[in-house]
């Protein structure tokens, strides 16, 4: 399977084309621990990639918390850039020594500050001098500029909102700590920290999201993150030792598509150098098993009045295709169903038998459009005329590996677009609970409205009905 990266990292070969355009911006943002051996700043003034300006991430900090590079005011922060001559409008890219270590820290304060075109350069300052790309010694002098803060509150944990989460269990907590400072097998590298983790924390390293600096591909991403017990449907808050590798869950949790997640920014220097704060030892607990049984969902209806008014542009740096399908194959129609449809409790033309769903889809009103990424499927739509006035939108989504590549929306824009070339009065659209948490929010930003909501059982597919469906469709 074709799976893809990250859409906020970004290779050598593509920053290297960039050096000297005027709105691009370049950061070294390396940071370390003790153990590591090795200066940041040091390392800078020896070589950096052309054009950088040094973040050091215990300076533009506040420092008034007593705790390792705090995250500072807006005010504070955006002084610190215009100084670099960036603009929360630029194109930015963070670095960082190692690859993936301290980079991602900057990502999200600049994000977090408002800036929405920043990237991390995947493989590092070390990959970068390992390919025997241009470095520079010279320390650049840039022209100061406004940066202009939208600060983004909602992304940043306090101690008194952690202490709530620790006890309400309100959002899922992700702790980017190797796993031997997680259970309390390891000592804390900081003095007069206990060991251990947070109550209900889940241990999510970040050293295991990356491979020799480079960022780990989506499908592996979003292993990582199910296996070690985190649900991409529910929120999330990540913490670590001081702030710096929680961000790189966060990038993780970005670039599967999950937004709904904060960053606990005191982390354990915080939570582990209180008295008060409880404080818990071993493996995290076992994965709470679901019930089995029917799922009870709330379903809302949209309809849609005029076409859309929105416009995007083509998604960058993928190659796209949008194929509609005529005389589909059932053992690829049911292929897509369930590469969308699966996480979503999508089972009603999985029980149709072949017969009754070739006459669904052989149904001169229905169309189905196959997106595809890089060659390889991604997604899909599918939209049934009712009659001259009505359109359907009966079913859409994206696989997996497609998830975080910056798509989405295009797609769901490509979808209306084609169902309001058939001309109709208005398009109809149904999700529901168990559908993606910003499905309806999406649809009404692209201007549904909601028309009618009711309560609906739905019975998910038992495993011997998923292997009936598997031996068919493999046995043509």
């Amino acid at each position: 399977m074709v799976t893809g990266k990250s859409r906020f990292v970004v290779s050598a070969d593509w920053v290297a084309k960039q050096l000297g355009a005027p709105e691009f911006k370049i950061i070294d943002a390396s940071w370390y621990l003790p153990a590591q051996n090795r200066n940041g700043a040091v390392e800078y003034a020896a070589g950096h990639i052309p054009g950088a300006v040094y973040f050091d991430q215990d300076v533009i900090a506040d420092t008034s918390t007593g705790l390792p590079h705090s995250l500072p005011s807006p005010d504070f922060f955006a002084e610190a850039m215009g100084k670099f001559g960036i603009r929360e409008t630029d194109t930015i890219v963070v670095y960082d020594g190692i690859g993936m270590f301290s980079a991602p820290r900057v990502w999200w304060m600049l994000r977090t500050m408002g800036a929405e075109r920043v990237y991390v350069l995947d493989g590092g300052f070390d990959g970068w001098k390992a390919e025997g790309r241009p470095v520079e010694t010279d320390l650049p002098e840039p022209a100061p500029v406004k940066f202009t803060p939208h600060f983004r509150k909602e992304r940043v944990t306090t101690l008194a909102e952690m202490t709530a989460i620790v006890e309400s269990g309100s959002r899922q907590i992700a702790d980017a700590r190797p796993a031997g400072r997680f259970t309390g097998a390891d000592a804390e590298p900081r003095a007069g920290m206990r060991s251990g983790h947070m109550p209900g924390a889940r241990n999510l390293p970040a050293v295991t999201l990356s491979e020799n600096g480079r960022f780990k591909d989506l499908a592996a991403l979003r292993k990582l993150v199910e296996d070690a017990g985190i649900d991409l449907d529910k929120p999330v808050v990540t913490s670590c030792g001081s702030g710096v590798t929680a961000s790189v869950i966060a990038l993780a949790l970005e670039s599967l598509g999950h937004t709904d997640y904060t960053l606990y920014d005191g982390s354990w220097s915080e939570w582990g150098g209180l008295a008060e704060t409880p404080v818990v030892t071993g493996e995290a607990d076992p994965v709470a098993q679901g019930e089995h049984g029917p799922v009870k969902a709330h379903v809302t209806i949209l309809e849609m009045t005029a076409p859309p008014k929105a416009s995007l542009p083509m998604p960058v740096n993928i190659q796209t295709a949008l194929m509609r399908v005529t005389d589909i194959p059932l053992p690829f129609y049911r292929f897509l169903y369930m590469q969308v449809g699966m996480r979503y409790h999508w089972v009603e033309r999985l029980r149709l038998s072949d017969k009754q769903l070739k006459a669904e889809l052989d149904d001169p009103r229905t169309s189905i459009t196959v997106l595809y990424i890089n060659g390889a499927p991604a997604g899909y739509f599918e939209l049934l005329q009712h009659d001259a006035d009505l359109v359907e939108l009966l079913y859409f989504g994206l696989f997996d590996h497609a998830i975080g590549m910056g798509v989405g929306k295009w797609f769901l824009l490509q979808a209306l677009y084609a169902a309001w070339a058939l001309d109709p009065k208005k398009v109809k659209v149904s999700t529901n609970t168990l559908d993606h948490p910003r499905a309806l929010q999406l649809y009404q930003r692209f201007g549904f409205a909601p028309v009618q909501t009711y309560e609906a059982l739905l019975d998910p597919l038992s495993e011997a009905e998923l292997l009936a469906i598997a031996r068919r469709d493999t046995r043509r």
